[in-house]
């Protein structure tokens, strides 16, 4: 797994790390495309930059978009699994139901598709979750 493709050129890939960062766009292309390799899954996370998207056309790779931010809308996949975790983090509390469907019907927009966020938040409210809760919702 490559995490943030995108940043491993430095900052918008300045000239000083530019020939190794075009180095390792090939070498990944490369081992996507040996066969003996192929048995191997290669995930590559990254903005969408054209350099990227080219060396790694849909022919030897599939794109998923991951919505966050003023994307996400509700009932897409990121925001089901923030609301299933969180579920499970709330009703682990022993917090009663009706009150954890109130606190993931709030939270799970906020995280904006966010998992980072929504595990934050889920550690924030175990000591005191009901306390906690209302100081989250007056920010």
């Amino acid at each position: 797994m490559i995490d943030v493709l995108d940043e491993c050129g430095g900052l918008r890939h300045d000239s000083s790390g530019m020939g190794n960062y075009e180095g390792l766009l090939h070498m990944l292309k490369h081992w996507a495309l040996v066969d003996c390799l192929r048995k191997f899954k290669l995930i590559i996370t990254s903005r969408p930059e054209d350099q990227i998207a080219q060396t790694f056309p849909e022919s030897i790779s599939i794109h998923v978009n991951i919505p966050s931010g003023n994307d996400v809308k509700p009932g897409d996949s990121a925001s089901k699994d923030i609301q299933a975790f969180l579920m499970s983090c709330l009703s682990a509390m022993g917090m009663d139901e009706a009150w954890v469907s109130e606190v993931c019907d709030y939270l799970v927009p906020q995280a904006a598709g966010m998992f980072i966020w929504a595990m934050t938040v889920a550690k924030f409210l175990k000591k005191n979750p009901k306390q906690r809760f209302d100081i989250l919702k007056t920010r």
